[in-house]
């Protein structure tokens, strides 16, 4: 477990791994505390089986990730964010699914009970959770907000990327991509859950979709030649037709606010309604579990969302040419 500044939301999570249904001593905890400035250490020591304590500045869950590792002594490492609580049989499922031979990583999923009752957060962790929902299977990148890889796999491909990736960032995916190259498989399992507690404010989820999540990937699709053709959980056929819908809709929109047109009013509402057609399976999820008056507060969240990712990817695009630095150091196993 990595952490930084976690608060009081680390004792949480560090009991709910307590309750897991593994025994308590066939397993060991590993937190590794990346410079934080609050008392996470002191929490974590009453629980960890090793505590590791990285001086100032915070080098981010890749570098923390990876001293965890270092210090395993177990052939399984599973990875658990400090703002998630796993759910009892978390533990024991990932461990499971590793016992196949021909599996080499295992990551599950949100559930439907985020702590935090803002509607963003709540938006936001339903998102995440009904995506990793239907991508059931084989999948092309990995979660490490609680998944687990061996570890004799995490060492044979570099571990995470921690020189590029310096805070929070897209490492899991990153690394993902490496363990796909190498012909490992990865396993997306709903069925291990975990109880975000995260609050998500409608500034912190653009300035961490567009700057932790949308520029990074972009970056990483070009340096790897994927872009026209990208893998991962948010990037599919549907996901990129939504992303388009609502880019024009915005643009056809506020063209005809300032210049008001009926006939391009009503091309922008056609947009708008193709916007919700490629999202219709999300709203009717979301619909039925939290009811229209959240789903009426969740479009425009989703709409936000969908153009800060094509935000994201178009400056990705423009100043690629300028992080000439991060791309040197970037080797993909192919």
């Amino acid at each position: 477990m990595p952490a930084h500044d976690a608060g009081r939301d680390i004792e949480s999570c560090l009991t709910a791994l307590e309750a897991s249904d593994i025994p308590r001593s066939d397993w060991e905890l590993i937190v590794v505390d990346d410079a934080s400035t609050d008392d996470s250490s002191s929490l974590a020591a009453h629980y960890a089986d090793k505590l590791i304590r990285i001086d100032r500045p915070a080098r981010g869950p890749a570098f923390a990730r990876n001293r965890g590792i270092e210090a395993a002594e177990a052939p399984i490492v599973a990875f658990v964010d400090a703002d998630v609580m796993v759910h009892p049989d978390a533990l024991r499922l990932m461990r499971d699914s590793l016992e196949d031979q021909d599996i080499a990583a295992v990551f599950g999923s949100y559930d439907n009970r985020p702590t935090a009752p803002n509607v963003v957060s709540q938006y936001r962790n339903l998102l995440h959770s009904l995506v990793h929902h239907r991508s059931y299977g084989d999948v092309d990148s990995f979660w490490a907000g609680c998944g687990a890889v061996k570890k004799g796999i995490l060492e044979s491909v570099g571990m995470f990327d921690e020189e590029r990736f310096r805070r929070p960032e897209i490492e899991d995916v990153e690394l993902g991509y490496r363990l796909r190259d190498a012909g490992h498989r990865i396993l997306l399992d709903p069925a291990v859950q975990c109880t975000h507690r995260k609050r998500i404010t409608l500034r912190t989820m653009i300035t961490s979709d567009f700057s932790r999540r949308g520029i990074p990937w972009t970056r990483l699709l070009l340096d790897r030649g994927m872009l026209a053709a990208p893998r991962g959980l948010s990037l599919g056929a549907s996901a990129r037709m939504s992303a388009l819908a609502a880019t024009i809709f915005a643009v056809l929109g506020g063209i005809a606010a300032l210049e008001p047109s009926v006939p391009l009013a009503l091309v922008a509402a056609g947009w708008f309604m193709l916007f919700l057609a490629a999202n219709r399976g999300l709203f009717a999820s979301l619909a039925s579990m939290r009811g229209a008056s959240f789903l009426i507060a969740a479009i425009p969240l989703h709409l936000v969302y969908c153009l800060t990712a094509i935000v994201a990817l178009i400056w990705g695009i423009i100043t690629y040419p300028f992080t000439r630095s991060a791309r040197a150091s970037y080797k993909p196993s192919r």
